[in-house]
């Protein structure tokens, strides 16, 4: 809460800048870190709100909780080498950060990272990276573009949920689970694509993604999380893989142009409360020809028999 701070010169004799160092500094603009530091603690510049650009030595290894939270003024950071961890929240709210290096020694992006980094238009996340946190790129609405490597192996919850701008998502086939909300309210994606070592999609994942025309749910998913696809009101049709076993409350519920559900179990999924309410008028249900009988008797199932059909997957 030094206000009138300006400008600082850490030197190379320092090693490491600790919790809440220069927290609220309001006016600092220029920082220089000496070349010994290996960590930034937690909150160390925390609401620095007049700091525009950073250089963080190579000496660094960890960034940590908070570390650049609210420095609401910085537009570009380059993360080097060092770095093996971004810590929780490390940039979030950083609303004029338009860019950002993430180099190929880091392994996780922590829990809110990039949370509300409103002015973050692409992201490259590097092959190192096998989990993205929770909330990491949550309401990143000028985002774009992210590209997710094939060393991720989950997407934590909300982990992109309100980017509006983000028009389509791969998913690699290291990827084993969609957290729950992870695309939420992300409306104008348009594609995505599911890839089969998917086994669960979480609850609310994609609701809201108002722009998203069809989806196919492949055969390794086991579970469809209860309002997955809540709201996804351009939704036409959908394919649900043989391997679902669950289908939770509110699942495509508000689908309202939802016109065809392909859904291929044998043994019809264990039904959630609402889960095809207000759909498109005329709304059909294709289901395997020879378990018709059993998907029409089945608890909730039973509530759309007049809308199930047999067909021939």
């Amino acid at each position: 809460k030094c206000t009138s701070l300006t400008s600082i010169v850490i030197p190379d004799s320092v090693t490491s800048i600790e919790y809440s160092a220069f927290a609220e500094c309001t006016s600092l603009t220029s920082v220089t870190i000496g070349n010994s530091v290996t960590s930034i603690g937690e909150s160390a510049f925390s609401g620095c709100s007049s700091l525009t650009s950073i250089v963080i030595p190579d000496s660094v290894t960890s960034i940590g909780y908070s570390a650049f939270y609210y420095c609401t003024s910085l537009t570009s950071i380059t993360i080097p080498d060092s770095v093996t961890s971004i810590g929780n929240e490390a940039f979030r709210c950083c609303t004029s950060l338009t860019s950002v290096t993430i180099p190929d020694s880091v392994t996780s992006i922590g829990p809110g990272a990039f949370d509300k980094c409103k002015s973050l238009t692409s992201i490259t996340i590097p092959d190192s990276v096998t989990s993205i946190g929770e909330s990491a790129f949550m309401d990143c609405s000028s985002l774009t573009s992210v590209t997710i490597p094939d060393s991720v192996t989950s997407i934590g919850n909300s982990a992109f949920s309100g980017c509006t701008s983000l028009t389509n998502i791969i998913i690699p086939d290291s990827v084993t689970s969609i957290g729950g909300g992870a695309f939420m309210d992300c409306t104008s994606l348009t594609s995505v694509t599911i890839p089969d070592s998917v086994t669960s999609i979480g609850n609310f994942a994609f609701s809201g993604c108002e722009s998203l025309a069809s989806i196919t749910i492949p055969d390794s998913v086991t579970l469809i999380g209860e309002c997955a696809f809540y709201d996804c009101s351009s939704l036409t049709n959908v394919t649900i893989g043989d391997s679902v076993t669950s289908i939770g409350d509110w699942a495509f519920e508000f689908c309202t142009s939802l016109t065809s559900v392909y859904c291929k179990p044998t043994t019809p999924p264990t039904g959630g409360s609402y889960m095809f309410d207000d759909n498109a008028s005329g709304r059909k249900i294709y289901v395997p020809t020879a378990s018709v009988s059993a998907y029409k008797s089945a608890s909730r199932w039973s509530d759309y028999a007049a809308d199930i059909v047999g067909y021939d997957f």
